[in-house]
């Protein structure tokens, strides 16, 4: 732990740990202190504790909370030691009275002062003082927090970099003005807002305090967040503090419940109420999924802001909260919007980047807030980035303006990284680690805001017109008659077996296996049954002896035709290729199929079964050129836009939005054909895994680069030779 020289970190935390744990078993002040601190977690948070995996969870997630508060305490007192100035309400609901989870004075109670807080204080320099950012702060408490523990509460801590882009992103004379973040954990955006504040001034040491206490404020419903945001709060105006008469000082943040849901708090500040309406919010807010809030908590959502507010996200039987792994984190932006924003304010928060798509982000897509309209202002697209790589959750910071009217397009930057990564230390190192497209953000219906949000130059560039008819799969209800093991093949003809592609056999350029099927007819509902009894008598013979089953089966479509016929079939399941990929769930493998060869049958027809859809063609090279396209990244993002960030299946609905053109439409057709071909034959002749394959990495790397750059009508490309061919 760097904050600290010449100190164990590790031995101390140990022996706090261990006497925490001792004075719980004791069940004195402190374990009547974790009740009070679970009551309150399940209150806020849900049951969160039964998603930890451990004997004593409750146990284990305190003593870290309380080891987190623990050091706080002894930072606090060094920067009291360091400045000469005490902190009026470093202990958390000082200013509110929500003080029932109070931790400080139960410290000394675990170790005595010479053995903890004396020890850890004495190893903290001026030094250490001053470089004491938020972000530091938070890895302190990531040090010490186990990472489910974190999750479970909701805590998906801020980089600076990210908050600099998000006070950025609020206007010069609206940021200076006044700013709430309602959900400030660890202070990185009231730090953010501070340093911003602090690069303007001119005037006095004594001027700034006062300024910076008026206008940049925070609530937390965490404790031990607010203690580590007043911290934070302090060493951002540490130059200050040191030059300052003054003996007292009073940070503006407070815990109390930002929503008033489990607690509604006056908060008093300087000897008054605090006037709660502000000219900007920002931050992060909380990402926990609605199905881990109690009961209790969502009927209190429901009774004061679901319905006014609209913040029902849904209609008919999804609409209830919770659905398509809904979060709470825009609910509770557009209710502190509700609750703090000055009319005509601004707001910039850091909220997923796949809300601009699907049910999940409904309620942010129709820029409303009870009768107050939002205008999006603009976003930041960080998803390329992984601000949050624990969680693995993209992000973007949405720009707002209220009582406003929305309109489109909305501008909108692209961040990608130069090298591997981006550095997050500051905006500025952010802008300076990686490259920034500008672009705009167009719902996919002009003429409603509310469907997804698409990129204008890349995403949507790939939606159009489909030219080429999309065909379902054969169906035929019976898998134990129509599907044969190798030994059932011994009493009837091949004439009718076909190789046959299940959900499990596609992949990216190619298949993975087949199994084998008896195909009766060459069209669905032909009345072959003469033919069949004559030509194959083996076959007719052996269906015959399932007719009841077959008879009974309950599809409507398999009623025309003879008694073992099928669905869709038709001169389309005989063309030469077919561009084909699995419907079910949400995997986007395209591969184009012919004939395939069979230890029993030999060389025959593949078969794509009830779980495919398909494009048919006769033309090898038309067969190759879609493929092409529809694994390329271009094509491949603008699925997942519209299947809901992949929770929807890849149906004909989907992909027929798709611009799917004839060969002769696009300039780079023959150069694409021949690469899907290529990636074709390397996924055939691969022993391992195709994602291991670096002349396999290269050819799809070309493909992206000329579907890119036909989809902006960047005009012909020459291509560079590709390994493999």
């Amino acid at each position: 732990m760097a904050l600290f020289r010449e100190f164990d970190a590790d031995a101390q935390q140990t022996a706090y740990r261990t006497a925490a744990r001792d004075r719980l078993a004791a069940d004195g002040p402190l374990a009547a202190a974790r009740d009070r601190w679970a009551s309150f977690v399940r209150t806020s948070h849900g049951d969160v504790f039964a998603a930890l995996e451990a004997e004593d969870p409750v146990d284990r997630a305190f003593v870290e909370t309380c080891y987190v508060d623990f050091l706080l305490d002894c930072l606090l007192d060094a920067v009291e030691g360091e400045t000469d100035v005490s902190i009026r309400n470093r202990e958390p609901g000082t200013n509110t009275g929500a003080t029932g989870v109070a931790l400080g004075d139960l410290h000394d109670r675990v170790l005595p002062p010479e053995q903890g807080r004396e020890r850890v204080t004495s190893a903290v320099d001026e030094g250490s003082l001053r470089r004491l950012s938020a972000a530091r702060l938070r890895d302190l408490y990531t040090d010490v927090v186990s990472r489910d523990v974190r999750l479970a509460l909701g805590e998906y801590y801020t980089p600076r970099g990210v908050a600099d882009l998000a006070v950025e992103a609020l206007p010069a004379s609206v940021a200076d003005a006044s700013v709430l973040d309602p959900g400030c954990g660890s202070g990185v955006f009231l730090t953010a807002a501070l340093d911003r504040q602090r690069a303007a001034w001119t005037g006095s040491a004594d001027d700034l305090l006062d300024t910076a206490v008026a206008s940049v404020v925070g609530i937390d419903l965490n404790p031990v967040a607010v203690k580590s945001a007043t911290l934070a709060y302090c060493t951002a105006l540490f130059d200050e503090l040191e030059a300052t008469d003054r003996d007292r000082f009073a940070v503006p943040v407070f815990l109390t419940d930002a929503l008033g849901l489990t607690r509604s708090d006056e908060v008093e500040f300087r000897g008054r109420s605090l006037d709660l309406a502000f000219d900007a919010l920002v931050g992060n807010p909380p990402w926990i999924p609605w199905e881990r809030l109690s009961e209790r908590l969502k009927d209190r959502w429901r009774d004061q802001y679901v319905e006014p507010l609209g913040l029902q996200p849904h209609e008919g039987v999804a609409a209830r909260l919770g659905h398509s792994n809904d979060d709470v984190s825009v609910p509770f932006a557009w209710t502190c919007v509700h609750r703090y924003l000055r009319s005509g304010g601004a707001a910039a928060f850091v909220l997923k980047r796949d809300l601009m798509r699907g049910p999940a982000g409904a309620v942010l897509r129709r820029l409303q807030v009870g009768d107050r309209s939002l205008a999006l202002a603009d976003v930041q697209d960080l998803s390329a980035l992984d601000p949050f790589p624990a969680v693995g959750a993209n992000a973007a910071v949405y720009a707002f303006e209220a009582d406003a009217e929305p309109s489109f397009p909305v501008p909108a930057t692209v961040r990608t990284p130069d090298d591997d990564t981006a550095d997050f230390g500051s905006g500025a190192a952010v802008r300076t680690s990686t490259a920034s497209t500008a672009t705009e953000l167009v719902p996919l219906d002009p003429d409603d805001a509310t469907t997804p949000w698409l990129r204008a130059d890349a995403e949507r560039a790939a939606l159009g017109n489909c030219s080429h008819e999309i065909r379902h799969g054969l169906k035929d209800d019976a898998n134990d008659v129509f599907g044969l093991s190798r030994d059932e093949l011994d009493g009837l003809e091949h004439d009718l077996v076909y190789p046959y592609l299940k959900s499990r056999h596609v992949r990216k350029w190619g298949l993975t296996g087949h199994d084998l099927r008896l195909i009766p007819q060459e069209q669905a509902g032909e009345d072959n049954e003469a033919w069949l009894r004559e030509e194959h008598p083996e076959t007719y013979d052996y269906l015959a002896a399932n007719r009841e089953q077959l008879t009974d089966r309950s599809s409507s479509w398999l009623d025309r035709g003879p008694f073992y016929s099928v669905f869709g079939l038709g001169t389309y399941t005989w063309a030469d290729y077919k561009v084909a990929w699995c419907r079910l769930g949400f995997k986007p493998h395209f591969t184009v199929v012919s004939t395939r060869a069979d230890p029993d049958l030999g060389e025959k027809q593949v078969i794509p079964g009830d779980h495919y859809m398909f494009v048919a063609t006769d033309d090898r090279r038309t067969a190759h050129f879609l493929c092409a396209l529809l694994n390329a990244a271009p094509y491949q993002r603008t699925l997942r836009d519209l299947s809901s960030n992949g929770k929807a299946s890849l149906s004909k609905s989907v992909v027929s939005e798709l611009d799917l053109p004839e060969p002769a439409d696009c300039p780079h057709s023959d150069r694409l054909a021949d690469l899907s071909v290529a990636a074709h034959d390397r996924v055939a002749a691969g022993d391992g895994s195709p994602d291991d394959d670096p002349e396999l990495s290269a050819i799809e790397i070309e493909i992206d680069r000329l579907v890119e750059e036909w989809l902006a009508g960047d005009g012909a490309v020459v291509s560079p030779e590709v390994p493999g061919e």
